[in-house]
């Protein structure tokens, strides 16, 4: 019989607050390394919650490099 299926933890917000792509890139950044230094010393894998940080890191940053593309040409 198979082992029964855990998903990854769920993060849910306690409180909000408007945040610049470029901050939330660099929060996000910190959050990932500091991540996957404590997944790596626990030497668990946890790589589908890593893999997500970091595809929204990516886009933040394309986003962002949109933006001044789309500022700059104006």
């Amino acid at each position: 019989m198979d082992a029964p299926l855990h998903p990854p933890l769920r993060i849910d917000a306690l409180s909000t607050k408007p945040l610049s792509s470029k901050s939330t890139q660099k929060r996000l950044e910190a959050f990932l390394q500091d991540f996957q230094d404590r997944t790596t010393a626990a030497q668990s894998g946890h790589t589908a919650v890593t893999v997500q940080v970091q595809k929204l890191k990516d886009a933040l940053k394309d986003e962002r490099e949109a933006v001044k593309a789309v500022s700059k040409s104006s």
